[in-house]
């Protein structure tokens, strides 16, 4: 059974105008007053549902998307197709961080269940528990996992094996034979899928060129900033990898720290090292040199996902939507 603000309020000791005041920060409340019906919210675990008006008519018109961040080029561009699909929906979107912490997936996600937040969730590189998707199902709360895909639920992802492959294909044509890899992590609990099906493409390429895969030349990121491309050079350089070619799978901000800290140590691109990125972000032709690299288009999954997402509440799709966007390789001076 749910609880109400009712039950709060007399678990408090207090009444239920007392508690919505508290909820909504109410200047006029003491602290003690606070604290004592705060620690009742949590006791009792609580959610306030402050969509209770749309609610009357089984809605919240909201659509809830979750992600580790939303500071990186990849999840500001999707926010951007996603923006550009809504127009003048009456839908409106929350975003959630879970900010790679133990735990805050599961929390949000609860929060969205069972205190009724929203019509809809869109996961990005995320991936709920199987629990929680019966729990999102019984709730007929639509769930879209992004560059995700699990069984019986709605999916948009790009070809990331294809991706991989077509990078590695590249490089290998021009005759490069020492190629790092900077990828996102491969391993762990808030680990999407889409560096494994990279990686895993680029080394199928190296297979039929007849190139031994070697571990070293991999290296893995965690914050897809631009410090850990300038030092995925010097980290290649430690483990005594003589590179004359790097794929920088985790994005193409990666790809141009990269290519500043070869800069810097008298590096010349592509004489040297042949780089290639992922994403094709916008200013990727602009750098110096321009950028080769993997064109995905990031705003048309967030297009998709809307799409998905507002048709799954309105009922208009029965069966679960995988949709497979495909990469295409953009050569530019930097290979």
């Amino acid at each position: 059974m749910s609880i109400t603000i009712k039950d709060v309020a007399k678990h408090a000791g207090v009444s239920h105008t007392t508690v919505s005041m508290v909820i909504h920060n109410d200047a006029r409340i003491t602290a003690e007053t606070k604290e004592k019906v705060t620690k009742s919210i949590k006791e009792l675990k609580y959610h306030p549902n402050i969509m209770a008006r749309g609610l009357v008519q089984g809605r919240t018109n909201n659509i809830a998307v979750i992600a580790t961040y939303f500071s990186s080029f990849f999840e500001m561009n999707f926010l951007k197709g996603l923006e550009q699909e809504m127009g003048d929906s009456e839908y409106q979107i929350n975003e959630y961080s879970t900010r790679a912490r133990p735990g805050v997936k599961e929390g949000i996600m609860e929060t969205i269940i069972y205190g009724k937040r929203a019509d809809a969730l869109i996961a990005l590189s995320i991936k709920p528990s199987k629990e929680l998707l019966e729990e999102f199902k019984s709730a007929s709360i639509p769930v879209v996992l992004v560059e995700e895909n699990l069984k019986g639920t709605h999916s948009v992802k790009a070809d990331n094996f294809r991706g991989g492959f077509l990078a590695g294909e590249h490089l290998m044509q021009k005759g490069r034979k020492n190629i790092g890899v900077v990828v996102g992590m491969l391993d762990g609990d808030e680990v999407g899928t889409s560096p494994a099906e990279r990686l895993n493409g680029f080394k199928k390429a190296q297979a039929d060129f007849g190139i031994k895969f070697d571990k070293k030349y991999v290296y893995e990121i965690r914050n897809f900033d631009f410090n850990d491309g300038r030092e995925a050079l010097n980290e290649f350089h430690r483990r005594g990898c003589k590179l004359d070619g790097v794929f920088c799978a985790a994005g193409d901000y990666i790809a141009m720290g990269f290519m500043q800290e070869c800069g810097q140590k008298g590096i010349k691109i592509p004489d040297d090292i042949s780089v290639v990125g992922y994403d094709d972000l916008e200013m990727s032709a602009i750098v110096n040199p321009p950028l080769t690299t993997i064109r995905q288009s990031i705003s048309e999954l967030g297009r998709e996902a809307y799409k998905i997402a507002v048709d799954a509440i309105n009922k208009k799709i029965k069966e679960p939507k995988q949709i497979i966007l495909q990469p295409e390789l953009v050569v530019r001076k930097s290979s």
